[in-house]
């Protein structure tokens, strides 16, 4: 068996690397080139996602993930604007098991690294299309003239996904209204003693009643790296730039601290004290679950498939998606009917993952 995966963020490159372990031929595609800019830092991950993890890695790379994940925080704060705790869930780790599963936080960059070791990746291959073959396989075609035909091919492209808008043409993915800008700032003498406790005790979010949010959460890493605070600052997109998206970083960084001018100095000075060349600013949005499709050698995760509201919950489930999906191409069943599996479990689980992120959100 051959599968191509179009998307190489992390859920991506972990069906890569079960189904590699399992001795399935692999190719791992991914548009960006390797020298672009990292997006994404602190990333947490439901025990699902940690399940995942433990089932597709071998042990001494599940255990490298364990080792470079950060410092864990006891749960999770909502904070007024006045930085007064409103509301609180806090997880104890004595709750936890191997079998169930832990609550972890990772940085992105660093668990993609991981993810990605032993792979050969091709970067800066934009896909184009693809062609069902009437042996039953499917052909894809790359925007470098690249040409390959596989068993399966899987998009694990995002929330914009090419791989979906062909497959799924009338997949209806919102915008919801929203836009962010994200950044990182490191942890230092100067930068700490700015920080909100709460976000150096897990996640927190200070919230306001007119739309605008601002999650934090450092990431303190177990062993190696250098901490930092993730900050996101969101509010209705009619609060931003029209030109958001053409902002250079610095013009990004002094648009999130005027976001949250009026709220305590010390949130505006952490957005200030940011590395500059960590910026970078979003729209949110959120799929609706697709009528269910004829089962073809072609098929959707994470984003691709179940892009949501970000809310703590996303990254494990995409990672879910590979390992669900590994499970099934390895056991022994037909592709169809192992495809077919995959995808009726992952729209129950992964849609009710989306309606969870819109009531968070």
């Amino acid at each position: 068996m051959k599968v191509v995966i179009v998307g190489a963020g992390l859920a991506g490159p972990l069906l890569a690397q079960g189904l590699t372990r399992a001795g399935i031929t692999v190719e791992l595609y991914e548009r960006d080139r390797a020298d672009r800019p990292a997006q994404g830092y602190r990333v947490h991950l439901e025990p699902e996602g940690d399940l995942a993890l433990r089932e597709c890695l071998s042990p001494d790379r599940y255990e490298q993930v364990v080792a470079t994940s950060g410092k864990r925080g006891t749960g999770v704060r909502i904070l007024s604007p006045g930085l007064e705790v409103v509301h609180e869930i806090l997880v104890p780790e004595s709750a936890e098991t191997d079998e169930t599963g832990h609550h972890r936080t990772v940085d992105r960059g660093t668990l993609r690294r991981l993810l990605l070791e032993g792979l050969e990746l091709r970067d800066g291959a934009s896909f184009e299309r693809y062609e069902l073959l009437p042996d039953g396989r499917v052909r894809t075609f790359f925007a470098d003239g690249a040409v390959t035909d596989a068993d399966l091919l899987v998009g694990a492209d995002g929330t914009y996904s090419p791989v979906r808008g062909q497959l799924l043409p009338h997949a209806v993915v919102e915008d919801t209204g929203q836009a962010t800008i994200f950044g990182r700032t490191p942890l230092t003498e100067r930068s700490r003693p700015l920080v909100p406790a709460a976000a150096l005790d897990g996640f927190c979010a200070v919230a306001g009643d007119d739309g605008r949010f601002m999650p934090l959460a450092a990431h303190e890493y177990r062993s190696g790296g250098e901490d930092y605070l993730m900050w996101v600052i969101g509010a209705p997109r009619s609060r931003f730039p029209a030109d958001l998206a053409a902002l250079d970083q610095s013009s990004l960084r002094d648009t999130a601290a005027d976001l949250v001018a009026d709220w305590p100095a010390p949130l505006a000075g952490l957005v200030r004290l940011s590395e500059p060349n960590s910026l970078y600013a979003t729209t949110i949005r959120s799929a609706r679950r697709p009528p269910r499709w004829d089962t073809v050698p072609v098929t959707l995760m994470g984003d691709a498939a179940h892009t949501m509201v970000p809310a703590g919950i996303g990254a494990a489930v995409a990672l879910r998606d590979a390992a669900t999906l590994c499970r099934g191409l390895t056991s022994g069943e037909s592709l169809s009917d192992a495809v077919r599996g995959y995808e009726n479990a992952m729209l129950d689980y992964g849609f009710a993952a989306v309606e969870r992120s819109r009531r968070a959100g």
